[in-house]
């Protein structure tokens, strides 16, 4: 009876979520653009010059561009932490940045994502290119919820 009612759960649970996606079926996917949200995390010790607003709104557009996803999608967040250290030195900025993305995560995104973050971390923070990371994630797009469902 369990295995019958988890078969009925993932046959009623999947048409769900193509309609609330746009698409009447599995077949019809291939033939609709894909929804591809990208996120961008940071993490530091030191405040933005243009505060934690200005530094998610520069790195919205940054990112959409750099991926070729629209930043309608595109989730940004900044949070101080009250220490962080790279390389055994806490004293000079540093920062961690997690970006995850269905879909666009290659080399060369990640390449071009990494150099124009660079940039804004070196601007806002004080971050020198050899003082951060930046974790790339493809992320699947079961793994990712939105609107009540997922992608």
């Amino acid at each position: 009876a369990l295995v019958g009612a988890a078969s009925a759960l993932t046959r009623s649970a999947a048409p769900v979520r193509a309609r609330a996606f746009g698409a009447a079926s599995a077949s019809r996917r291939g033939s609709r653009p894909p929804i591809r949200m990208p996120t961008l995390f940071v993490q530091s010790a030191f405040e933005p010059a243009s505060g934690g607003r200005g530094l998610c709104l520069r790195l919205s557009k940054t990112l959409a561009d750099a991926l070729g996803k629209p930043e309608s999608y595109v989730l940004t967040s900044f949070s101080k932490v009250e220490a962080m250290s790279f390389g055994g030195d806490a004293d000079l900025p540093c920062a961690f940045l997690y970006c995850s993305s269905i879909g666009a995560i290659t080399p060369e995104t990640n390449a071009r994502a990494s150099a124009a973050i660079a940039e804004i971390l070196q601007e806002e923070l004080g971050v020198n290119s050899d003082r951060y990371y930046i974790n790339f994630y493809d992320t699947p797009r079961p793994n990712t919820g939105f609107k009540g469902g997922t992608f």
